[in-house]
């Protein structure tokens, strides 16, 4: 063999070959070659170990000239016990006692017998049951790893990956144990058999360095994939928001959504991207406050569902601007636009949590007079609630084109939840959070959710599971993945707190922690339905008391203009919003209805 054909790796010093320990490592290491700067040792084996100089040493896996046999038997046979060679190999090792067949040779009229051993002939018997060949068609030898190197015969089967790697793989494991691992070169026909362990995952995934200082608004990058066999270290998982515009992210409460949605912000933050947040009155504030002064304006969505409902107006609107401009330039969408006028009118990401707090209507209540402050507050929240599902509808359906990219989420991914299958459609990246997750929310979310993985066991028994889910990326296979985490105990800072302070670095804040917010005249301005809120007796978002409150919406409240400015308390102020309730919400929910159909009906809708 050439010389120049050896591929040399520098053993650490101590390494002892015999050492079962050792020799894992050193396969490990190579398959983490393998896997970034040497992809070439995918298909290299392992040739011998110079201890003299400290190297292991690697040879092409069809050139090693593993099976020359001091110890081999051959006989020249006629043509007829060539062409039947089931009969020719049971005569032969009938008459040679403890002498196995392992190759005839058609064309020089060869048979070729060894000595080989249990073991050996366990794994031949496996592998040619497995591939559906004579046992003698598959050559097998022990590696210096501890593992086994099959030869099949080119002239008996070609290896399919697809149709023979779940059945390999259960022998792998047979004949070693779950955490062994193959690898299989379908252009040589061989397959090389190593031991290993369970892939896992660290306790806790930190954003790689390289991420979070050079971030891209095109890829949000989240976590690292469950590592191949025979590895340490995943790769690193992300969203092409060109390709996939629309994500969305499903698990249960308490199972790390909100992290890995923290990650997808902060890359498309840092890297220049703009940002607008829909999410549950007060839950808003605590999972995205760390990123509110990065939010555009009339970007906070997270003050009550009319906040939400009128961000999501607003980013309709955005979405018609940018299509007037793209118009103007003759392009298809916004990545065709020259750079300036992409810089002027950058990237958004809308992202919108808990929808099901916020888009979906309640239940209308049964039985109560039409009057009754209960079915009126419903009524009017109906009328609310279907205005932001409407707009959320149009945003999945309209916006990619526009340059805006939307993270829907909620804990189950169903209609009753706002996500119904008209939504779900255009949101092509699936992520699954949670260790231990619902069938029900797999087969809701997933593609194809018979045939994805579930996070191992293996990873939850050994407490790492926190973190972890499933994606569903395009273009890649569904993969079990861990989210990106990592805290500043010393400085008692969550993850939040540290990509807060990254993108600070990286972005200075252009806001406050009162950026993006919407005064009720803005809100009732993009959401006319809000005009007619049911009086609940509290102040408005601002701080003051509001028109309902003071005036029951219309005018002055019929108290004495002396008693005017002293807000009623107690009975007086229960019987005074029994009075408004039963003169005017009656028409304001009619009204509110009126108008959201009014609006769906100017949308096209």
């Amino acid at each position: 063999m050439a010389e120049d054909k050896f591929k040399k790796i520098r053993l650490p010093r101590g390494f002892d070959p015999t050492n079962e320990d050792h020799m894992a490592k050193l396969v490990t290491q190579v398959q983490e070659l393998a896997a970034g700067p040497m992809p070439e040792l995918a298909n290299y084996s392992l040739f011998q170990i110079d201890e003299r100089n400290g190297y292991a040493i690697y040879a092409p896996i069809d050139e090693a000239d593993e099976y020359t046999s001091n110890d081999a038997r051959y006989f020249s046979v006629d043509a007829g016990r060539v062409n039947n060679q089931r009969r020719t190999a049971q005569e032969y090792e009938q008459t040679n006692p403890g002498w196995f067949v392992v190759d005839i040779n058609v064309v020089q009229r060869i048979v070729t017998m060894e000595r080989l051993d249990e073991k050996t002939l366990t794994v031949r018997r496996l592998f040619a049951n497995v591939l559906k060949v004579d046992p003698w068609m598959v050559r097998v030898t022990h590696t210096p790893e501890g593992g086994w190197k099959i030869r099949i015969n080119k002239n008996a089967r070609t290896y399919v990956a697809s149709k023979y790697d779940k059945a390999v793989q259960e022998v792998v494991e047979s004949i070693g144990k779950p955490g062994w691992f193959f690898k299989a070169n379908p252009e040589t026909n061989v397959i090389m058999v190593y031991p290993g362990e369970l892939p896992t995952f660290p306790k806790a995934i930190r954003m790689p360095e390289n991420v979070w200082k050079h971030p891209d608004t095109r890829y949000g990058y989240f976590g690292m994939k469950l590592p191949d066999r025979g590895r340490k270290t995943g790769d690193q998982l992300c969203n092409d928001w060109k390709d996939s515009p629309g994500v969305l992210v499903s698990g249960a409460s308490n199972g790390g959504k909100s992290v890995l949605i923290n990650s997808l912000v902060y890359d498309f933050v840092a890297g220049g991207g703009q940002l607008a947040i829909v999410d549950e009155a007060g839950k808003g504030m605590a999972d995205f406050s760390w990123v509110r002064p990065w939010v555009i304006d009339k970007g906070w969505g997270c003050d009550g569902i009319e906040s939400s409902a009128a961000v999501l107006r607003r980013i309709l609107q955005i979405c018609e601007e940018r299509a007037q401009v793209i118009g103007r330039y003759g392009k298809m969408n916004w990545y065709g636009l020259p750079d300036d006028v992409k810089r002027e009118h950058p990237l958004l990401l809308l992202v919108c949590d808990e929808i099901s707090q916020w888009a979906v209507a309640p239940k209308i209540p049964s039985g109560l007079d039409k009057d009754n402050p209960d079915l009126i507050k419903a009524k009017y929240e109906n009328a609310i609630c279907a205005s932001s599902y409407i707009s959320l509808l149009k945003i999945s359906q309209k916006a990619r084109f526009a340059g805006i990219c939307f993270l829907y989420a909620a804990q189950s991914a169903t209609q009753q939840a706002g996500l119904d299958p008209k939504v779900r459609l255009n949101l092509t990246t699936k992520l699954v959070v949670g260790e231990k997750v619902q069938e029900s929310i797999y087969e809701n979310v997933l593609n194809d959710a018979r045939h994805s993985p579930r996070v191992p066991q293996n990873v939850i028994k050994d407490g790492v599971g926190k973190g972890c889910g499933i994606a569903e990326i395009p273009g890649k296979e569904t993969c079990v993945y861990k989210a990106y985490y990592e805290d500043d105990k010393a400085h008692g800072l969550e993850w939040s707190d540290v990509l807060r302070n990254r993108l600070q670095g990286i972005r200075p804040a252009p806001g406050n922690m009162t950026q993006g917010h919407l005064s009720w005249d803005e809100i009732v301005s993009m959401v006319p339905a809000a005009a007619d809120k049911p009086d609940d007796g509290m102040a408005d978002d601002d701080g003051d008391d509001s028109r309902l409150a003071v005036e029951g919406g219309f005018g002055v409240d019929g108290r004495d203009v002396a008693d005017h400015d002293a807000p009623l308390r107690g009975a007086a102020r229960a019987a005074h919003a029994s009075r408004v309730t039963a003169d005017v919400h009656q028409l304001s929910a009619a009204e509110a209805a009126r108008r959201t159909a009014r609006e769906l009906a100017e949308d096209g809708m």
